[in-house]
């Protein structure tokens, strides 16, 4: 099959929005597919663009240029461009932003985490939004559903958001879950091995991976932990992706390391082994669209605690890969769920297994690119093999 790939940054880049694009553009390769790349654009916002941002922030208004008609414009026409005649099966994108403009007699496809309106007012960056953004982005996304014979989401939480807000075709939607990027190439072998070296469960070690401090629940994270040391759990707290608070510095069990670069082999071997000798991944966000940092934990082995919010259910199954509790839970309650983990090694390790069994079975690349290429195929049979261009 060949595929037109296309995204407004370098795809190939493992550090362009957490890896995702890569390790699609990795998976669609690994399936045999031929890539016609269409990245990164030379498309670039108009001048007024960024001066109009800076109008609208002397407002306390947000506003972007990423869904600017004028820039998508832009970007479209130097799509079809590099497009012309060259032979394609498949016009792809792994995000909904430059769908609506892809002018192709082939069929198009992209997958996104959320839409417009389940990030409007539910991330902190996506509130306060200007009036015309916000209008910008709801006619963006409906250009891109419209012109897409199919749209992949990874949760239902966003795929209903595409048909109930955005008025889009069920029959063009489909949910498949997002695989891992770290870990996609872990063993069984390499898994079995990491959950038996995490005995005993004493002095479990919890890793927090993220960015956004206060969006990932970062004081909740410091508040369990030192809720579980005072019941005499010897809990270390990992912490990747950002430097905890100025009140919280002074916790010797609390180890940051810092933001961990994507493009460095020695980063990543330390962050995989982070996940390989954590007993839990913790982190209770309190927004999230989808969170590749559970799929992540998912091919180490790594039980998961974290919210029910957003997409998060279409990768963390309660109960059985661990714990999803309500956005107003507090320290009692995530005391609680962790130490039901963490009560009897034999029960860990089957929950460990389970994890690792969702990875391989559900929460990979492979899977997901191979689905979505069979789905296309369901709604025309041609579509994995015509030549026709």
């Amino acid at each position: 099959m060949r595929i037109a790939y296309v995204y407004p940054q370098n795809a190939a880049d493992p550090a362009v929005q957490s890896g995702r694009p890569a390790a699609l553009l990795e998976a669609f390769r690994g399936l045999g597919a031929q890539i016609n790349a269409i990245f990164p654009l030379h498309a670039r916002p108009p001048r007024f663009a960024l001066a109009k941002k800076l109008l609208y922030r002397l407002g306390a208004r947000v506003h972007r240029s990423d869904r600017d008609p004028a820039y998508l414009a832009r970007a479209a026409r130097e799509i079809n461009e590099r497009l012309g005649d060259s032979p394609y099966d498949l016009v792809f994108t792994p995000g909904s932003e430059l769908a609506g403009g892809i002018a192709s007699s082939r069929r198009v496809a992209f997958c996104a985490d959320a839409t417009f309106a389940g990030m409007h007012g539910y991330y902190h960056d996506f509130t306060r939004l200007s009036a015309e953004y916000v209008r910008m982005g709801y006619n963006q996304e409906q250009a891109a559903l419209k012109r897409a014979q199919l749209a992949v989401y990874p949760s239902e939480w966003a795929a209903r958001s595409a048909i109930d807000a955005h008025g889009a075709d069920p029959s063009a939607v489909a949910v498949i879950p997002f695989g891992a990027n770290l870990g996609r190439d872990n063993s069984a072998a390499s898994v079995a091995s990491w959950i038996e070296d995490r005995q005993p469960l004493d002095s479990p070690r919890l890793l927090f991976v993220g960015r956004d401090w206060e969006r990932k629940g970062g004081d909740l994270v410091v508040e369990t932990a030192l809720a579980l040391r005072t019941r005499g759990l010897a809990v270390t707290v990992d912490l990747v992706g950002c430097a905890p608070p100025a009140r919280h510095r002074s916790l010797p069990w609390l180890v940051s390391h810092g933001r961990l670069d994507m493009r460095e082999p020695a980063a990543m071997q330390r962050l995989a082994r982070l996940y390989a000798q954590a007993h839990l991944l913790f982190v209770p966000s309190r927004a999230e669209a989808y969170g590749l940092i559970y799929a992540e934990a998912l091919a180490h082995g790594l039980p998961v605690i974290a919210t029910r919010t957003g997409g998060v259910s279409g990768i963390v199954q309660d109960g059985a890969t661990g714990r999803l509790l309500a956005l107003e839970a507090g320290p009692p309650d995530y005391v609680a769920a962790i130490e039901g983990l963490l009560r009897d090694f034999s029960n860990y390790r089957r929950v460990c297994l389970r994890c690792y069994a969702s990875f391989s079975e559900t929460h990979n690349w492979k899977r997901f690119t191979s689905r979505l290429l069979e789905r296309l195929a369901e709604s025309r049979p041609d579509v994995a093999g015509s030549s026709r261009s």
